[in-house]
Order: C-alpha cells, then structure tokens, then sequence
C-alpha cells in the first residue's frame, strides 16, 4: 500500500509539474508578444522607443520607480532614462529619493538655484547607494534642465526616508528656541543627543545604535512636542510664518517617527518606517499642490503594493491613498554584477558581487527565456481568466538584496512577490554591472574591515611632518570631500613639537556630518580593567558650533556584519572641548571582557578648528 501510494504522489506531481512548464510557456508566449523593448538604458537618448510608456502611466500624478539591489548601474541609469521622459515629456516635476527628508534640502538648494556642489551634497545624505557616479549624473541633468530659463516649471528635489535624525532634530529645535523658550528648556536635556552628528566611518557615516534615544521618555517628550505643535498654532505661526510651522512640525514629524522605530529594541523599525515614508510622500505632494506630479526612486520592497512579515510596505499606503493615480514599476535583472555590503563572515566589505542566471522558478528566469534583454510588462494588459493571468497572480521569487548581500548565502537573497498585485508594470534588464563609487576610499575604514593597532600609536604626533595625515590615525576621506583638514600641525603645540587638528572653514553646510579623528586599538589587554583617557585639547570654534572627544568600546563587529552591535561603552558628546587654550580633559571606562575595539579622538560639529595633543591610554585598576 505504501509503494503504491508514493507512486501515485510521483505521477501527480509530475502531472502539476508538467502543467506548470505549460503555462509557464504561454507565459513566454504572452510576455515575447505583448512585452514593450527599450533599446537603451542611457539617459539622453531618444525617447521613441520609451513613448509606449505613456500608455502605462496615463494620469497618473505619482510614479514609483523600484530597484532589485542598491548597486545595479544599468537599473540607475533606465530611471535616470525614465525620469528625463517624464519630466520632458509627461510634466513631472518632483523627485523623491530614499534618503532623509532634512538633508534632502541640501541638494534641492543645488537642483533648484546651482547653489553649492553636488558631490558634496550627495556626501551628506549617508546612504552610500546613492554615492554613486550615476546618481550624481542624474542630478547634474536635473540642475541643467532647471538652468534652462525655457522650462518654467522647475523640478524639486526631496528625500523622504526616516533613518536619520540629526537635521529633523536641528530644525525642530531650533524652532522651538524661537517660538517656545518654556518648551525647549523642558524638552532639550532628552532630545539634544538626537542632533548630534556621531559621523564614524566604521558604519560609513550612519548613526549608531543608541539605546537611550529609543526609551519610553524619548516617546513621551517627543509627543509633547508634537502636541505643543498643535495647541499652539496660532501662537507659533504669530511668531514665525505658516510656512515655517510646517516645515518645522514635519521635521518634528521625523524625529518622532525615529523614536518610534527605534523604541523596544527597533522591534517594529520596518513597519513604521515604511508608514513613515509614505506618510512623507503624501506630505510633500500636499505641501506641492494638486498640479504636482512626483517621481519617487526606493527599492522594489518600499515601492510595491504588498506587505511581509506583519509589515505593509510604503506602496501598500500609497496605492490606498492614491489608486490609479499611482503607478509602480517594479525593475528586476537576471544576471551580472552589482556593489553591496558583504554580509558574510569574515566581511569583504563593500564588494562587486558576480550573479549567474536566475534558478528555473524566479521571474527572471520566465523573462530570460523570452531572450528580450530590455523590455517593460504592462500588468494591467494580462488576459483575464486564463493561465497566464494566474501565473503573475501567484506569489514568485525575484532576486532581492537591500544593502547587503552573503554569496556564500545567495539562495536567501530572493524575495516573493504577487507582481500583479504588487506592481502596475514590470522592467527586465538581462544583465547588470556594478555602480560606481564617486570616491572607493570612502570605505577603506568600513568596520566591517577594521584595521586596529595593538597599542596606542603617535599619540603625540610626533612621527609626521605639519601637513601630513598623522601615522595610525583615521582621517576619513568623505570628510575631506567636504573641505575638512585633518592633518599634524607645529602651530603652539601643547608638548613636544607637534599637535593634530580639524580644521574647517566656515561655508555652505550639507548634510549633519561631524569631522572626526580617532585611533582604534585592540581591547583585550584592557579586558576586565578600568582605563582612562587623558587628552589635551583646545578649539576655536564659534557659539553654534562645538567640538567634542569621545571614548568607545565595542564588542567585535565581525559577530555581525551588517547590523552591527551597540557599544558596550560610549562617552558620546558628553565631553565638549570647552577652551580656546589648552585644557586636559579625562574619561574613564570600565572594559567589558566582550570588548574588541577601544577608540578615542575628537570630533568637530560643523566648521572651526580644534586640536588635541598629548593622548594617553591608561589602566587605572
């Protein structure tokens, strides 16, 4: 009985089985027949084979456009494409990147009047994805239209994510200052911690964790803000403009939505993060105006109609919000090369990934067998009741990677999606390489790499010439993008011949990125000690900017390569270099026997100079 009960669950698999190549070839069939080809990814070329486009978009105000990875060029350079079509022709005007709503503005000021430089700007909004050459082409493109006085409607620049604070916090309460000093004085001492920028470029330049900035306080004051905002409008707006109200109140809006995400261990940072998003989107097109139409670039997950893992993603939101007056495009590749996080251990890095064709299974395998290379598939023309109609309204996998990505673990990184329900079109490119990085060096110092000293090195800056990068010490190229010098200098030391110190002269900000100088050593023969730091240091700096030294101890980064761990210690700012002469200052820490890195150095908020000399690394029991 058994035999014959195994065979029988043979012959009916092979019956599903064949039924399933059946249909997966009228699919085939379907797709070679009715797909729209697109020649070419390049922007500026003609748009004769993307007019087909039109059809799909049709009034539509609000077109999202996905992405498989963060690092596919080809994929950047079809939205670059598709952008310049909707813009030109289709009367777009708004462009909304994944990246923080405040720091945003920093490139907008570029886009729209030509004030400042771009790479800089794009330095200042964290996420390396967009760091990139193409990114950066697509921006010059859109301060080029705008430069044209024959295009009267200028195209806006906007970010929209919830990740980063730091602005949001800034403007918020600096707001506050003006409007309510009852307020500030009562809310600052929780929320203060949240504007400063702690720009490491182990985690390329992102906020590390901090636990005390997601507690139930952090939430309680933050709603008290948030509820001063509305009960005290008309004073507010009085005192200000309409305008500034609400630029002030979304930005308050961000620092809210971080707390949230962040509070309980981040156990729901997807789910209000994603809300957030939308919530931003839907804010910008309100503050636009009804005869707006907007752009929005993210990943494939944050644009799709669909949810996972108890969370509803951003397009979920929009597609409520809006209906057909949103339309998605989800972007997927079968095979080539892509940059992204290693997330393996031990890490590579930021590393150039290698992909083969996509397994018999995914969507891209379906689209591959088409041998079109470059095509869109308009959902909303699939055949009503029949085979292939159900094909795209089954759950399938497609190649999926945020930020990161594991080879040795490459069957993971494939996510499920309903395509007809998740997406109004769909984009195949056959094959992809890498972006390109603006400036590699910028993850030479990633922590995923760290490079520690066994023991504390040049701590007088006496092995280098004035000028120079002192020897063992992390001078961050990003910052040095941003106009930042970093170097040993001979001008009154505090012993010994020679100083080091941040300099950075006064001018355009982008981006809440604090210039830094630190020394990483090996933790374990401090394991179970106390140490002190002792450093001399001095600034000149002027009463809106600070400077500040930090001592850290973290366990090892490798545990976990692309989230990374809290530190078991952190002085944070609490440390400001307070005088214009030089002054010693002493921080002291217990080493857990977890720890793996000890580092220590200084920090510059925005522009002046400050120096320290004289670091010492003791064990005082």
């Amino acid at each position: 009985m058994r035999i014959k009960t195994s065979l029988l669950v043979v012959i009916l698999l092979s019956l599903v089985s064949c039924a399933e190549k059946s249909r997966e070839d009228l699919v085939k069939e379907w797709i070679t027949k009715n797909a729209i080809p697109l020649k070419t990814v390049q922007a500026g070329s003609s748009f004769e084979d993307i007019e087909p486009l039109k059809n799909i978009v049709g009034d539509a105000r609000i077109v999202s456009l996905g992405e498989p990875t963060h690092g596919n060029k080809e994929v950047f350079q079809l939205k670059h494409r598709m952008i310049e079509y909707l813009v030109e022709e289709m009367d777009f005007n708004i462009f909304a990147l994944e990246c923080p709503l405040g720091e945003a503005y920093d490139i907008n000021r570029y886009v729209v009047d030509g004030i400042g430089d771009p790479e800089k700007a794009l330095a200042g909004i964290y996420m390396w994805a967009w760091d990139t050459q193409e990114v950066l082409e697509l921006i010059k493109w859109m301060r080029s239209y705008n430069a044209d006085p024959n295009h009267k409607t200028k195209v806006k620049f906007y970010g929209f994510d919830t990740q980063n604070p730091e602005r949001a916090t800034k403007v918020m309460l600096d707001y506050i200052n003006k409007v309510d000093l009852a307020l500030i004085n009562n809310v600052y001492a929780e929320l203060g911690i949240l504007e400063i920028p702690f720009s490491n470029p182990e985690i390329i330049g992102n906020r590390q964790w901090i636990l005390e900035e997601g507690d139930s306080l952090s939430l309680k004051t933050i709603k008290l803000v948030m509820d001063s905002f509305d009960k005290n409008k008309t004073q507010y707006i009085k005192n200000t403009s309409v305008l500034e109200w609400e630029f002030a109140k979304q930005h308050a809006r961000q620092v809210e939505i971080f707390i949230e995400e962040s509070i309980n261990d981040a156990e729901n940072w997807s789910k209000i993060r994603d809300l957030g998003q939308a919530q931003n989107l839907k804010w910008i097109m309100d503050q636009e105006g009804d005869d707006s139409k907007m752009v929005v670039w993210a990943h494939n997950s944050h644009v799709s109609n669909s949810s996972r893992w108890g969370t509803e993603w951003m397009g979920s939101y929009m597609k409520k919000w809006y209906g057909d007056d949103l339309k998605i495009f989800g972007i997927f590749f079968n095979q080539g090369s892509f940059k992204a996080i290693d997330e393996g251990v031990p890490s590579k890095g930021m590393h150039d990934f290698l992909v083969g064709p996509a397994p018999e299974g995914t969507f891209e395998y379906v689209m591959a067998s088409t041998n079109m290379s470059l095509a869109v598939v308009d959902l909303a023309n699939l055949p009503k009741n029949e085979a292939v109609f159900k094909w795209f309204n089954q759950e399938r996998l497609t190649r999926n990677s945020g930020g990161g990505f594991n080879e040795n673990e490459a069957e993971q990184f494939y996510w499920p999606y309903n395509h007809a329900k998740a997406f109004d079109a769909l984009i195949y490119i056959d094959s992809t390489s890498a972006v390109v990085d603006i400036n590699d060096s910028d993850y030479d110092h990633m922590w995923l790499i760290t490079e520690k000293q066994n023991q504390p090195t040049n701590t007088g800056f006496e092995n280098n010439s004035p000028g120079e990068v002192p020897d063992g010490w992390v001078a961050w190229s990003k910052f040095q993008r941003l106009g930042v010098k970093m170097t040993v200098s001979d001008k009154d030391p505090y012993q010994g011949k020679h100083s080091a110190m941040i300099q950075r002269e006064k001018g355009l900000k982008y981006g809440e990125i604090a210039a830094n100088l630190r020394q990483y050593i090996d933790a374990t023969p401090y394991r179970g000690k106390t140490i002190r730091l002792k450093v001399a240091a001095k600034a000149e700096i002027d009463e809106s900017n600070f400077a500040f030294l930090r001592l850290s101890i973290d366990p090892d980064p490798l545990d976990s390569a692309h989230d990374g761990l809290p530190p078991l210690f952190d002085s944070l700012d609490k440390y400001r270099v307070d005088s214009n002469e030089w002054k010693i200052y002493e921080i002291e820490a217990q080493v857990d026997d977890k720890a793996d890195i000890i580092h220590y150095g200084i920090y510059l908020r925005d522009f002046g100079t400050v120096w320290i000399d004289n670091v010492e690394i003791t064990i005082i029991e």
